[in-house]
């Protein structure tokens, strides 16, 4: 007979404190600004307390956490538990700055999509990773024609009413998708990144020119739509998602073709004196009622699970993230892979011949 699940997840908790009784500091976790932060005090951080006894301190930021963790002494990291996404997190992996995960200590990572596991930082334990947010196709409700696919965007009308992401890991690739659908090869936005990455380059600096607004947060981007300041543009999934349920002007679609997730994990800085802590932490982050509570408040999820419960009650969310094992199937994130390999390249370019030449 199977095991009650309750039972063991608790079981397996409590078992992980009990090496740790000796430490009476809060765990320490840096997670994102913004929605990310708001779930992490208000939901993750009164439930951990409430099975643990600890407390959590949370410091929130972006791209500074890994920054801290390379400024930190050896053997004394700034926090116990972070979040950190591809673009740092898998070179700081490679410089050993994360310690390897025990994932008998964290028996909810059996419970997620196998896709969203299947990368080399879970796989040498460094990392629990997940899909966050989704590359979206943002629009005002009240234009002439609504856009449904990437190729859309190469209409005239929305010539200097356009916003981009100003970083290119998410922008280049879609200026990619838009070319890819404009010739008709829709789907093969990643190939033509990885093998034709000085056309897209070239395309992109074309594109440029059309564009209004290069936004630094998910905030001005929603904040410019909401004004009419820009019509259209890509977009991070969790704060649109939800600014869409507060203002009825907002819309958007994630064309099927080219669906591109921004990949995150979590992981234990080297040197981390509660680690037990911190495999509790991961456990309980991927406990049904915290995927729950992500989901609800605009996020992803790599548990099939929640996407099934959340999906049938809540269309607009389905509408923009998987929750069939087909959907899960077809999962696939930036090419990081090939933009690790000429970052200071592609940095260089972009900064140079799109963004500077607005």
């Amino acid at each position: 007979m199977r095991p009650n699940r309750r039972i063991f997840l608790l079981s397996a908790t409590s078992a992980a404190i009990t090496g740790c009784a000796a430490s009476r500091e809060a765990l320490r976790v840096f997670v994102y600004s913004g929605g990310h932060e708001k779930t992490m005090r208000e939901v993750f951080a009164p439930r951990f307390e409430a099975l643990t006894g600890k407390a959590v301190a949370i410091t929130a930021g972006w791209w500074e956490g890994i920054a801290k963790l390379k400024a930190s002494p050896a053997g004394r990291p700034p926090f116990d538990l972070m979040i950190t996404d591809a673009t740092q997190g898998f070179p700081a992996a490679r410089d050993g700055l994360f310690e390897a995960i025990d994932y008998g200590q964290v028996p909810n990572h059996l419970e997620l999509a196998p896709v969203t596991l299947d990368h080399w930082i879970f796989r040498e334990r460094l990392g629990l990773p997940y899909p966050d947010s989704v590359m979206t196709l943002a629009h005002r409700r009240d234009v002439g024609q609504r856009p449904t696919r990437w190729a859309d965007l190469q209409n005239g009308v929305w010539t200097g009413q356009l916003g981009l992401y100003q970083s290119f890991y998410m922008s280049l690739y879609t200026c990619a998708a838009i070319l890819a659908d404009t010739q008709g090869k829709a789907g093969q936005a990643r190939a033509m990144v990885e093998s034709q990455t000085d056309e897209v380059m070239r395309f992109a600096r074309e594109q440029a020119r059309r564009v209004k607004l290069w936004w630094k947060t998910s905030s001005e981007m929603i904040q410019a739509l909401a004004q009419k300041s820009v019509a259209a543009g890509n977009m991070h999934s969790p704060e649109y998602l939800q600014a869409m349920r507060e203002n009825n002007q907002l819309a958007a679609v994630v064309p099927k073709a080219d669906r591109a997730f921004v990949q995150v994990f979590w992981a234990i800085p080297a040197g981390c004196p509660r680690k037990a802590l911190a495999h509790a932490a991961i456990n309980l982050l991927f406990s049904r009622e915290m995927q729950m509570e992500f989901a609800r408040r605009g996020s992803a999820t790599s548990r099939l699970d929640v996407a099934e419960s959340v999906a049938a009650t809540d269309p607009l969310w389905a509408s923009i993230y998987p929750h069939t094992r087909e959907q899960f199937g077809d999962l696939q994130y930036y090419p990081y892979d090939h933009y690790a390999k000429i970052w200071d390249d592609l940095t260089d370019a972009w900064q140079r011949t799109v963004l500077d030449q607005r």
